[in-house]
């Protein structure tokens, strides 16, 4: 056999590169495994004849496998039993045949564009000219136009001396598919200033995406690797104010829908919603909660219609074997409040999740969440008070008249918003091969799942997560000369209880105390980490439930003496105040107008009646607040005025 007359050095077996049989499947790994045994034999001397008879190969393709296996590959070794894998080497085509007077839709010129790029090489030079990211007139980042650089690419083929005869010109679109090809082709193999100039400097910064190199981090499982990011709503929506006169609606601005999403099932495994100008920490810290145990799901009449699918919901609610299951790394974008200590050191000490940060304006290092977001986006403009996509987009017609016209409560669109997420994580998508994000991570984490990969939580911690819950320390106040029994204080206000008060030996130590939603009780923890009990407000603080945020805006206006520190109910007074200055706003015979403080009163009604209340309204009191002034402004812009002295 003349194959077998090469050099000793390379019919030597030992130094040839492998192949990890693993990840060949059966089929794959009986056919490898015989004819790597065949070649073996005839490097080592055996006779053809017996070859034939041991692995039933015959002469013919026995030397066609040693002249492939002692080639050099492209890395510069030898291509080894790598060439005895099916399909793992294809040389590229060329065409030798005249690419003229063929089909006219492409039949029989395969090859042409590349044989095209030899035979007119001025033509390819002058592509390759204007595709070079060092040249003066190189295209813009994301303003690639194909359709006109084809265009310009066909003229320099006629100045070129190309007939109408000739390949591309015999084609119908002139080779327009196969010109785009090239440059996604060019693209695939790692032209990342190329991939700047068709998709946009963002393409070149994600791993894996238009660079020809291989992520660091591909999720394997899901809840190995989820993303988080906050999107504004494109609706307004009103709540409804009760005083003596009448009713009145006023409109609230867009709130913000903050999910987290799997990457590899694609799930939404839970989310939180903020009716604040802006979101912030807790936003993260609540999700991430909802997606270890969500709260029940609250219908609501406007879906009675609505036929329910089957397995709709959040994976931890639906899904059996996933409740509890950690999540391995969480990927953020740098917004600031990601940075806030609650999430650097709070949220990973409890949970044990890493977090990743994204690069500065890198939106595909998210683009499960985008993709999230581009169906709320479709579904949610549907709403007569949609602020759709932009000014200049046709469905936005007064979005705040119409929110108060239709009486659009958030409510509703809270609602909505649930019914949407739970309908999805039950919709097929073509991106997991048409399974449902529920199924694709039931049957990752069933009881026959090959590998348990990713843990859980202990049972107690998912009864009881308390991730979204707010700790800090404390110093025990009080002083028996003069019989002040201990005491804490938080944000200006004293909290005890009946065991704190007989305890004088604490005063002067530390408590850990965690912060809930309902300011007016903390839950007290000793440095030694046992359980000292719940403390509580006392007086005009006790009356109403309020968080931490409004007794911070309440003190912030009795500094600024625009409220009674005197007041019987400091809580009701502040809602009382908000909801009269978001009247005066919005007076009859106006045109409705957004106010920062209907969002406060929103949010004031949500930590006094809870996120699950059917309507959010509210009744002012009679009366009129006890020496209440007008805040004053801060004047930030006088004070870098040049007149000011």
């Amino acid at each position: 056999m003349g194959n077998r007359k090469c050099g000793p050095e390379l019919l030597d077996t030992s130094y040839w590169p492998s192949v990890s049989i693993e990840l060949l499947s059966q089929d794959e790994l009986v056919r490898f495994n015989r004819c790597k045994n065949a070649v073996q034999a005839a490097c080592d001397g055996i006779k053809s004849g017996e070859i034939a008879k041991r692995f039933d190969v015959s002469s013919s393709l026995l030397s066609y496998y040693i002249k492939r296996c002692t080639r050099t590959a492209s890395d510069g070794r030898l291509v080894g039993f790598r060439a005895l894998v099916k399909g793992s080497e294809r040389l590229e085509y060329t065409r030798t045949a005249e690419s003229t007077n063929h089909g006219y839709r492409g039949a029989g010129l395969a090859g042409a564009f590349r044989q095209l790029l030899f035979r007119y090489e001025k033509s390819a030079a002058w592509l390759a000219l204007k595709l070079e990211p060092s040249d003066e007139r190189k295209i813009q980042p994301g303003s690639l136009n194909i359709s006109g650089l084809h265009q310009k690419f066909l003229d320099q083929l006629k100045i070129e001396g190309c007939t109408d005869a000739e390949y591309p010109f015999i084609a119908k679109r002139c080779g327009y598919e196969a010109f785009a090809a090239h440059l996604n082709k060019s693209i695939n193999e790692g032209n990342a200033a190329l991939a700047v100039m068709k998709y946009g400097k963002s393409a070149a910064q994600a791993p894996g995406r238009n660079t020809g190199k291989i992520a660091l981090l591909r999720p394997m499982f899901p809840f190995e690797r989820v993303a988080y990011d906050e999107y504004n709503l494109p609706n307004i929506s009103i709540i409804e104010i009760t005083t003596d006169d009448g009713s009145f609606c006023i409109p609230i601005s867009r709130g913000w829908f903050c999910p987290i999403v799997d990457f590899d099932s694609y799930a939404i495994l839970g989310y939180s919603l903020s009716i604040a100008e802006n979101f912030n920490s807790a936003n993260l810290t609540q999700a991430f909660e909802k997606s270890i145990n969500p709260p029940p799901y609250v219908g609501h009449e406007f879906f009675d219609d609505l036929p329910r699918l089957s397995g709709q919901g959040l994976p931890s609610e639906i899904a059996p074997g996933v409740k509890g299951r950690r999540i391995s790394i969480l990927c953020l974008d740098n917004h600031l409040s990601h940075f806030s200590n609650s999430i650097l050191i709070g949220l990973r000490k409890k949970t044990g999740v890493a977090i990743t940060y994204g690069k500065v304006r890198s939106w595909v290092e998210r683009n499960v969440v985008e993709r999230i977001f581009s169906i709320l986006q479709r579904r949610l403009v549907k709403l007569a008070s949609t602020t759709g996509s932009g000014s200049s987009d046709f469905r936005v017609n007064d979005p705040v008249g119409n929110a108060v016209k239709f009486k659009i409560n958030l409510s509703q669109l809270t609602a909505l918003i649930a019914n949407i997420v739970r309908r999805y994580n039950a919709t097929r998508l073509s991106a997991i091969f048409g399974s449902t994000p529920n199924e694709k991570v039931a049957r990752e984490w069933s009881d026959r799942a090959r590998l348990q990969i990713v843990p859980k939580y202990q049972e107690e911690f998912v009864s009881d997560s308390k991730i979204s819950i707010e700790s800090r320390w404390v110093t025990v106040r009080g002083d028996r000369a003069v019989h002040r029994t201990p005491y804490i204080q938080l944000d200006n206000v004293p909290y005890t209880n009946d065991i704190l008060r007989q305890s004088w030996s604490l005063i002067g130590k530390k408590l850990l105390v965690e912060i809930g939603n309902d300011y007016r009780t903390v839950l007290a923890f000793r440095e030694d980490g046992t359980e000292f009990g719940k403390l509580s407000v006392s007086g005009a603080w006790a009356l109403h439930p309020h968080t931490r945020e409004v007794r911070r805006e309440i003190f912030q206006l009795i500094r600024a003496g625009a409220f009674d520190a005197r007041s019987s109910d400091p809580v009701l007074h502040y809602q009382d105040k908000l909801a009269r200055e978001a009247l005066k706003s919005n007076k009859s015979g106006r045109k409705p107008k957004l106010t920062s403080e209907a969002n406060k009163l929103a949010r004031a009604i949500q930590a006094d009646s809870g996120e699950n209340k059917s309507d959010l309204n509210y009744k002012v009191t009679s009366g009129v607040l006890v020496n209440e002034k007008p805040l004053k402004s801060n004047n930030r812009r006088s004070f870098f005025s040049p007149e000011r002295k």
